[in-house]
C-alpha cells in the first residue's frame, strides 16, 4: 500500500534469455565495438534498443541478435564478452503504479522527468542490486539477481503487484 492505495502493477516473470555483458578496458575502443554491433554504444543511464549501459565501461546486450564471436574478434583483446543470463531473472512491470513500486522498494526517484523510455538505472530494490530499463511510460524491465528473485517478488506482491505469468 502507498498512501492508502494499492499499487496497480502487473508482474510478468521469466528467464532472461540471452544476456551478454560487454566490458571494455578502454573507453576509446567504443567506436570499434559500436561498428561491430551496428549501433552506437549508449551513454551513461541510457539504452539503445537492446544495448543497455549498466556501468562506466559495461554494457548488456539483451537478446539473440548479437554475434558473440564477431564481437570478441572486434575487441581484439581490449575487452571481453561474457554470457551472464544464468545469474538474473527478468521481471516486466506494467501499469500505472510501477514507479511507486520501485520507489518503495529502493533508493530511486522514478518520477524524475529524465527517467523515461530508453533510460537505465542500476539501483538497490528490495535489498538487491537490480537493473531497471524503462520501456514505456507504463512499463519497465527489471533484471533481478536470481538469488534475490524470490525475496523481491514476495516484497512486490505484498505491495500489491499482481503476477500475470
Amino acid at each position: 500500500m502507498h498512501k492508502g492505495r494499492a499499487i496497480v502493477t502487473e508482474m510478468t516473470v521469466g528467464p532472461v534469455g540471452e544476456l551478454l555483458a560487454l566490458d571494455l578496458w578502454n573507453a576509446d575502443d567504443a567506436a570499434t565495438v559500436a561498428s561491430a554491433l551496428g549501433v552506437a554504444l549508449p551513454g551513461p543511464g541510457q539504452a539503445e534498443g537492446a544495448v543497455l549501459r549498466i556501468g562506466p565501461r559495461r554494457w548488456w546486450l539483451v537478446g539473440t541478435n548479437f554475434d558473440r564471436a564477431g564481437l570478441a574478434a572486434a575487441l581484439n583483446g581490449t575487452g571481453v564478452v561474457s554470457a551472464v543470463a544464468g545469474g538474473w531473472v527478468h521481471v516486466q512491470l506494467s501499469g500505472v503504479g510501477w514507479r511507486d513500486l520501485i520507489m518503495q522498494s529502493g533508493l530511486i526517484d522514478a518520477e524524475d522527468a529524465g527517467f523515461g523510455p530508453g533510460t537505465v538505472a542500476v539501483t538497490p530494490l528490495s535489498h538487491a542490486r537490480c537493473v531497471v530499463h524503462v520501456r514505456a511510460a507504463t512499463q519497465c524491465d527489471v533484471f533481478v539477481p536470481a538469488s534475490y528473485a524470490d525475496h523481491c517478488l514476495s516484497a512486490w506482491r505484498a505491495m500489491g503487484a499482481k503476477a500475470v505469468a
